[in-house]
């Protein structure tokens, strides 16, 4: 017997059922996998920053930073990165990406991450930042000595540099001089800069010359003035150990007898009266002496009166004479004697009194003797006759 008809309303529910299912049924086939699933980030290419690396001196740094990339070229974050060297006797590498120079050479620097690598090339090269001279400064006492510089170049971090070649100057030939080997040689008193340079580093020594002077004479060694007020410079000449002529010597000057001679501060003596005494020159330690004699030598003979008239026979005049050395200076301890070579005119006797005999115009004549020389001085008289 057939069954109960069913509702109108159970029939409808039935057919809005029918309908969500089929409008949702395409988007639950989506969901279950109706597309391709998304693949994971693979590590692909591995690039290095900075790409190469010149380093200049054992111990120095550099860091290198690591990008790696996935297959669709772009950045994995917090990617894994492996870091080697093929040669750590050039430069190590830490695992954070850090270089170290150890040595002169070249190495190359892996950083790998999964399956992927990148590389860079490290170069190590020395090169010097500075040189330093040793000794430092030095002072040579004789023109000649000599002293040889070595030269030692450093890299920034203070490291040997080998195998340079030292460039060597000197800032004053006419103080120190210097070879290709950096040997020193003193040619005059003062300080020059030695210069080394090699690479664009440079360093310096200062070297002194200052002349220690070992023996010394005054020159001349005697000399003789021969009127008051004449000079004669006086030159104390000093040698080196080597026997180099010093220079700028600081000299002493003292005389023995500034009555005689005097003498200033640069040796110059002047004449002051007649006598003999030794002029002493001090250098250091050291002592000379110069004997200076001062010798009155008459370069003229005045009469007074030189020109005179007598008014009658037996009338007298009194000359007198004086001798004088070429500075109008009187010449003392002097012998003079009296001549009248026209006696019939006037006579005279030992003290210079001129007597009238007869008349006419006579010399009278004075000879003065000082040290072996004679000077002669005239005097002319006329008598008048009365």
């Amino acid at each position: 017997m057939p069954g109960p008809e069913p509702s109108r309303d159970r029939l409808a529910f039935a057919a809005l059922a029918l309908i969500a299912l089929a409008l949702t049924l395409p988007a639950l086939t989506a969901a279950c996998g109706g597309d391709e699933p998304t693949e994971p980030p693979v590590a692909t290419t591995v690039s290095i920053s900075p790409a190469s690396l010149d380093m200049s001196s054992f111990g120095e740094t550099a860091q290198l930073t690591a990008t790696v990339l996935d297959q669709n070229g772009q950045p994995i974050a917090g990617a894994s990165v492996n870091w080697t060297i093929d040669d750590n006797s050039v430069a190590t590498v830490s695992t954070g990406g850090l270089v170290t120079a150890v040595q002169n050479g070249s190495a190359t620097v892996t950083a790998t991450a999964g399956g992927a690598s990148g590389t860079v090339a490290v170069t190590v090269a020395q090169r010097p930042a500075r040189i330093e001279v040793s000794p430092s400064a030095d002072t040579l006492v004789a023109i000649g000595d000599t002293v040889r510089l070595a030269a030692q170049p450093l890299d920034a971090n203070g490291n040997d540099v080998p195998g340079v070649t030292i460039g060597w100057s000197s800032a004053d030939d006419g103080v120190a001089t210097v070879d290709a080997n950096g040997l020193v040689t003193a040619a005059g008193n003062g300080t020059a800069n030695i210069t080394a340079s090699a690479g664009g580093a440079t360093g310096a020594a200062a070297v002194t010359v200052s002349q220690v002077i070992v023996a010394m004479d005054v020159l001349p060694a005697a000399t003789t003035l021969f009127s008051l007020g004449d000079t004669v410079r006086l030159l104390a000449a000093g040698v080196d150990a080597n026997g180099h002529s010093g220079s700028a010597l600081r000299v002493t000057w003292m005389s023995e007898n500034d009555a005689v001679a005097a003498v200033d501060t640069t040796g110059l003596v002047t004449a002051v009266r007649t006598g003999s005494t030794d002029v002493f020159a001090t250098v250091g330690e050291l002592r000379d002496s110069a004997g200076v004699s001062v010798t009155q030598l008459a370069s003229e003979v005045r009469v007074t009166p030189a020109v005179d008239t007598l008014g009658a026979v037996g009338d007298t005049v009194r000359l007198s004479a004086v001798a004088l050395d070429r500075n109008g200076n009187e010449v003392e301890d002097t012998d003079y004697i009296w001549s009248a070579p026209h006696p019939s005119v006037v006579t005279v006797d030992d003290s210079g009194l001129v007597t009238a005999r007869g008349p006419g115009t006579g010399e009278i004549r004075v000879k003065a003797t000082r040290a072996g020389a004679n000077y002669i001085g005239v005097a002319t008289i006329t008598v008048v006759e009365s």
